[in-house]
């Protein structure tokens, strides 16, 4: 007897009371005919089912003709559910696997359809373990998505397969557009699978960032407390703060009442320093408007550098290989608005001399109304502007002299640095550097600044006397070379006159010069055990956050100062006696002698 079901399939095999009771007269199953089990009696037990289409076939448990206890249901592209059935449909507690993707799913099932709590393991290893509504994720769950060197895991609140709520994520170690990576934890809001709303991210480098997403960025009002000591507290917009600092800018104070005084300088990138003054550096960050901004523990580095001089190259094979080896020990020359790089010249903060270890200058005889020596570089300026225009003068006699004053200097100039002098090299004193500051509301601030004596064989300033020494030679020799060309013509008495004044003029400032300029070599030496070498030196400002906050630096400032020594006034005022004070503070001494007295004798 044939038997036609629904969708056209046929059960053959007897019947009792309507229901499928006996063995089927064809076979059914893939099993040879002897193995095929029986439909248990009355339409109940354990039975195998090839519908017609051939694409399901269906063995386990019946219950009145139905589907109905734990069963398989094998499909032809080889997916399969094995689990419980209820009244012929998959209902309860079962294992689904999908050949296409090749996941598998274990967990409750209600009419078909992935419902409940469950567990989907994916092809690549990845599993998401939480609740499902209708084959989507939607509830709590933890979704652990495995990559080719780490894995994600995102615990929290879904809503159609989205992260939707709240939720915990662990970021993998790859870059995502959203810029996190490996470590990276993020706890907050989500919205269709982006963070939006409140929420913490700790990122890996140590930086964490409390406040508003949108658009799975920071946008809104947020707090970032960054790795390098940075915190910035503000609006943030598409990820970056709303108004961030790309400048400093160097503000300066020389301490000089005197100097003060004076009409402000045109040019705002070069002021004037002394010899024994400290000065003071404040510096500011500035957005693109000159706007100070108000950031909080960006780290600012104040260095000063003095110009580069290259090595000067001889025919000598071994001074051109010690100069080889001393730019490889010194640092690389740091670039200047100025037109010439510079290399780095100590600074402190930590400083006991005053302008009065100065000598007057009339204790030197006047170095300024004295032929100044090429050969020491920048020369002794002071804050009287005539003395410029004196040395210049005293320079013009000194081109004059003769290619053999040069050479004699120049020897004796090597009998000196081979003399015991050269011990005292030693003994110039050496000062902590100053330390790195960090801005507060946008400023930082170093008191009582100076520079401090060049440290031995300082090769700056032996290159710099060198190339002095070189020009002051050629000058020389193109002089000597006019002199002694024979005129064309007969001189005239008047040339031969204006000639003999030159040379005795020579003469005199040489001999003058000879023995003054020693002496006053001396003094200058002493001095530069004590101070630095007058002349021009840049002051750099520099944003050395590290890490960079958002992946940017500030641009640096330069600023050029001209170490000159003290004006005279202020050299006068520093040195006045106060008499009542002393008086004062003896009569306090007193007084303090007679209390103890008393007291010893109570």
């Amino acid at each position: 007897m044939e038997l036609k079901l629904f969708r056209s399939n046929t059960y053959a095999g007897e019947k009792f009371r309507d229901k499928r009771n006996a063995r089927p007269l064809r076979q059914i199953s893939e099993r040879k005919e002897h193995s095929v089990n029986p439909f248990p009696k009355r339409g109940s037990g354990h039975g195998i089912y090839q519908y017609e289409n051939k694409y399901f076939r269906y063995e386990g448990q019946w219950r009145n003709g139905t589907k109905h206890g734990h069963g398989k249901l094998q499909m032809a592209d080889g997916s399969y559910y094995e689990g419980t059935f209820s009244n012929g449909e998959i209902d309860g507690k079962g294992m689904r696997f999908f050949s296409q993707t090749g996941s598998k799913y274990t967990g409750q099932f209600v009419k078909g359809e992935l419902h409940g709590r469950g567990t989907m393991v994916y092809t690549d290893g990845s599993m998401y373990e939480g609740e499902w509504y209708r084959n989507r994720k939607h509830g709590y769950g933890i979704m652990k998505t495995l990559g080719s060197n780490s894995s994600e895991v995102y615990e929290g609140s879904y809503d159609k397969n989205m992260k939707h709520g709240v939720g915990t994520m662990m970021y993998a170690k790859k870059i995502r557009s959203d810029g996190c990576r490996n470590g990276d934890r993020y706890e907050g809001m989500w919205v269709n699978d982006m963070r939006e709303g409140r929420g913490i991210l700790y990122s890996n480098d140590g930086s964490v960032y409390e406040g508003n997403f949108q658009g799975d960025s920071f946008s809104g009002r947020g707090v970032m407390h960054h790795i390098s000591g940075l915190i910035y507290d503000g609006l943030w917009v598409n990820g970056f703060p709303e108004i961030m600092a790309t400048k400093l800018k160097i503000s300066f104070d020389n301490n000089s009442e005197i100097d003060k005084k004076k009409k402000s300088p045109k040019d705002k990138t070069k002021v004037s320093i002394f010899q024994g003054i400290g000065f003071t550096v404040s510096v500011e960050c500035l957005n693109e408007s000159n706007r100070v901004i108000l950031d909080q523990g960006r780290e600012i580095r104040l260095t000063v550098g003095f110009r580069y001089y290259p090595p000067v190259s001889d025919n000598e094979k071994e001074d051109a290989l010690f100069d080889m080896i001393e730019d490889d020990v010194e640092e690389k020359p740091i670039e200047t608005p100025f037109g010439y790089s510079v290399v780095p010249y100590p600074i402190t903060d930590q400083i006991n001399f005053s302008v009065e270890d100065i000598p007057d200058d009339d204790e030197q005889d006047d170095p300024s109304k004295s032929p100044t020596d090429p050969s020491q570089g920048p020369t002794a300026e002071s804050g009287d502007e005539s003395s410029d225009e004196k040395q210049e003068n005293t320079e013009n006699d000194k081109e004059e002299n003769s290619e053999e004053k040069d050479e004699e200097d120049k020897a004796e100039g090597d009998e000196n640095d081979e003399s015991p002098d050269m011990e005292k090299e030693n003994t110039v004193p050496q000062f902590p550097p100053i330390t790195t500051l960090r801005t507060k509301d946008g400023l930082c601030k170093w008191d009582d600044l100076h520079l401090t004596p060049a440290p031995p064989k300082y090769r700056p300033f032996e290159r710099m006397e060198e190339q002095e020494r070189l020009k002051s030679q050629s000058k020389n020799r193109s002089r000597s070379k006019e002199l002694s060309t024979p005129s064309m013509g007969r001189p005239s008495v008047s040339d031969i006159r204006e000639q003999g004044s030159r040379r005795r003029s020579s003469i005199k400032n040489t001999t003058h010069s000879s023995m003054f300029d020693k002496f006053r070599m001396k003094k200058q030496k002493a001095l530069e055990e004590k101070f630095a070498k007058l002349g021009e030196y840049v002051l750099i400002v520099e944003d050395v956050t590290n890490p960079p906050f958002m992946n940017r630096r500030l641009e640096p400032d330069f600023l050029l100062m001209k170490l000159k020594q003290p004006p005279k006034e202020f050299k006068r005022e520093s040195k006045k006696w106060d008499t009542s004070s002393h008086i004062k503070a003896s009569m306090r001494v007193k007084e303090d002698e007679m209390l103890s007295k008393k007291h010893l004798k109570d």
